[in-house]
């Protein structure tokens, strides 16, 4: 009997710890900055999967860059022209860790836009949702760390740095 709880109690362990496959959907909104103001372009395209036993997770969520939408046509043209998205359509994040204390998370990664891979930490909050989860965070990049030339409008240029908010939610494959 005694043998019969170990080993139960190994196997409960185990499944516990054991990757779960999770379909991921979600949104990208960026925020850029010039000498007049502010705005955000979103794209509702994220979409991929990922395995997570934490801290270790794997997996792949890409964005359509062409669907990037700021509510003013002429402006996500040029976006478009811009990050070259002829060339390169989709934007992909390479999962490699999700580490959470409480609902704070740090998601790792690479990230590929414009042809350029970079290592992310990208930090947020996940939160459950029944089986599911709901993960939100951001990070501040530049465009030239991508090797984009920030655009200019009406004569003005666009500033370098910006603001990348995520919202994702991951729901169990069975």
């Amino acid at each position: 009997m005694r043998l019969f709880t170990v080993i139960l109690a190994w196997l409960w362990g185990a499944l516990a710890q054991a990757p779960q496959l999770y379909a991921v959907e979600g949104s990208v909104t960026y925020v850029g900055r010039m000498l007049l103001g502010s705005w955000q372009g979103t794209n509702p395209t994220a979409r991929g999967q990922v395995r997570w036993a934490e801290p270790e997770a794997s997996g792949r969520v890409c964005v359509d860059m062409a669907k990037f939408d700021s509510g003013i046509g002429l402006r996500d043209n040029d976006a478009r022209e811009v990050l070259e998205v002829a060339k390169y359509p989709q934007s992909c994040l390479d999962v490699s860790a999700l580490r959470r204390n409480g609902e704070q998370v740090v998601l790792e990664g690479m990230l590929e836009i414009h042809g350029v891979r970079k290592f992310m930490r990208i930090e947020g909050t996940l939160r459950p949702e029944g089986d599911a989860y709901r993960f939100a965070g951001g990070f501040r990049t530049r465009f030239t760390e991508w090797n984009l030339k920030p655009p200019t409008v009406l004569f003005l240029t666009v500033e370098d740095g910006l603001e990348v908010r995520l919202e994702a939610r991951a729901v169990p494959v069975r």
